[in-house]
């Protein structure tokens, strides 16, 4: 973040030094305020730190905080606002795509919430026994596509990824319900996590299988042709 948008004390204004009543503006000197290099995605904009979102007033907030920061309407300010306006913007554009899309949001929660927090996301390994299930799965449908059954493979690893995402919504909804009654984060708390984290995996891979067999149905549809 560029010096221009931080300040030493984000108490206070960085134009007037006055108290800030709000985090967003000063309502002394009307001026946007820097969002901080530590901020979270979920305060960014203004919401409780949950897995499962109302997804029409995380847009109304997203709508609402772009009408503060654009840059559009800061235009004409000096060139430090400008840039304070700039970088907000840059992080609430940031905020809104992760939190918008669930799977994204429910990575972002568990990295936000975990005891090791870190900026380049938490290392995932899956188990053998299922990195193994993954490798005969692919197997599986490339087999069918090279015999010529593109559409049944596809329809088969569209089915399996709905499956993984239904189940990783169902777990979402689950450890929100068990957060809001458990604050000391038990064993069901944590194992609801551990599962939420090895779905999450799973689906990355079925995701990166589903563009590598859409390139390979490519490929073998032109020799055919």
């Amino acid at each position: 973040m560029s010096n221009l948008t931080s300040h030493s004390d984000p108490s206070l204004c960085w134009n007037c030094r006055g108290s800030l009543s709000e985090a967003d503006l000063c309502t002394s000197c009307v001026k946007i305020q820097p969002i901080g290099p530590e901020t979270d995605f979920f305060s960014i904009l203004g919401i409780p730190v949950r897995l499962t979102l109302d997804t029409g007033i995380l847009t109304e907030r997203f709508h609402e905080k772009s009408r503060l920061f654009h840059p559009d309407y800061h235009r004409l300010e000096d060139t430090r606002e400008q840039d304070i306006s700039l970088n907000n913007a840059s992080l609430l554009n940031q905020a809104f795509k992760t939190l918008k899309d669930p799977f994204d949001r429910a990575l972002y929660f568990l990295d936000l919430t975990s005891r090791h927090h870190s900026p380049q996301g938490q290392r995932v390994v899956l188990p053998p026994s299922l990195l193994m299930e993954i490798m005969e799965f692919k197997e599986t449908l490339e087999e069918q596509v090279d015999s010529g059954q593109s559409e049944k493979a596809s329809k088969t690893l569209a089915a399996r990824i709905r499956d993984v995402e239904a189940a990783i919504l169902g777990r979402m909804e689950s450890l929100d319900n068990l957060a809001s009654v458990d604050k000391s984060g038990n064993e069901e708390t944590k194992r609801s996590r551990e599962d939420l984290t090895r779905d999450l995996e799973y689906r990355k891979y079925l995701k990166s299988l589903e563009r590598d067999l859409k390139t390979r149905i490519q490929a073998v549809a032109s020799r055919v042709g």
